[in-house]
């Protein structure tokens, strides 16, 4: 996906880079695979707001995503598509019993590409394999955490893992965090690199447009009063103050996860 430099005729457009949509080859969803998505603001079903910053932005329909793939049924892509709802492209695949399925496309997936699942498929882009069939070193996507379960990892645009070491009834894989984790050789993952990648060279441009993806504004602490913000008030600005969110919790290099965590045992070495 190339980006678009727009000429800057305004303001907001001088520092704009986005996308250009030429890898699109469709611009409607498949009506039977999208369902209505209803907006919360951030809010929970008490109306108390649990995610801050949101509300607002264009309507969207939700793409039903295959993550788990049709083992041994052989398809077809029909095409390639937006998502709103995330930042990877989208494949639709024609199945050979006739069954249409979206799936998360690879970098380099083209219209009329074949797609398979299961132990005998090729080690080829958007195919999926268990991980017991996939060699060392090979790039994968949309992995597995638990057999039979779905793709949970690597699924934004751009992301990639590696297959490291293979031993016993576990694999070692290389997570785009840097992580270094333990799977189970029976747990499916996509072969390749996630669509996409220039997704990070976007720049937004203008405050607007943030706001049509469903974004509200951030506030600085700095800038509130102290009944609003550990942070707030002083004479002129001032940094003298443990960085917290507006609940007194510390924010920068506080560790949040819980030290006994089942799935701490097959961490072998962490992201940082």
């Amino acid at each position: 996906m190339p980006l678009r430099k727009l000429k800057p005729v305004t303001p907001g457009q001088r520092h704009a880079l986005l996308q250009d949509f030429s890898d699109i080859t469709k611009r409607k969803p498949e009506k039977k695979l999208v369902a209505g998505m209803r907006k919360t603001g951030g809010r929970n079903n008490q109306g108390k707001i649990t995610a801050r910053h949101r509300g607002g932005g264009h309507k969207r329909l939700y793409r039903e995503i295959d993550f788990k793939g049709r083992e041994g049924i052989a398809g077809r892509v029909a095409s390639i598509e937006y998502d709103p709802n995330r930042s990877a492209r989208i494949a639709l695949v024609v199945y050979n019993d006739g069954i249409k399925s979206y799936m998360v496309a690879p970098a380099g997936l083209k219209v009329g590409d074949a797609i398979k699942c299961g132990p005998d498929a090729d080690i080829k882009p958007g195919h999926r394999l268990p991980l017991r069939k996939i060699p060392e070193g090979v790039h994968v996507y949309n992995i597995e955490l638990i057999p039979g379960r779905g793709g949970k990892l690597a699924r934004s645009a751009g992301t990639l893992a590696n297959v490291m070491v293979k031993s016993g009834q576990h694999a070692q894989l290389k997570l785009p965090s840097g992580e270094v984790r333990l799977f189970n050789i029976d747990c499916m993952a996509t072969v390749g690199q996630v669509s996409n990648p220039e997704f990070k060279y976007v720049s937004i441009g203008k405050a607007g447009r943030t706001r049509w993806l469903g974004i509200r504004p951030t506030v600085r602490g700095v800038a509130m009063n102290p009944v609003d913000h550990p942070h707030g008030g002083g004479e002129g600005r001032s940094k003298g103050h443990l960085s917290q969110s507006p609940w007194g919790m510390p924010t920068k290099g506080y560790k949040t996860r819980r030290k006994s965590k089942p799935s701490d045992r097959k961490i072998l070495q962490k992201r940082k």
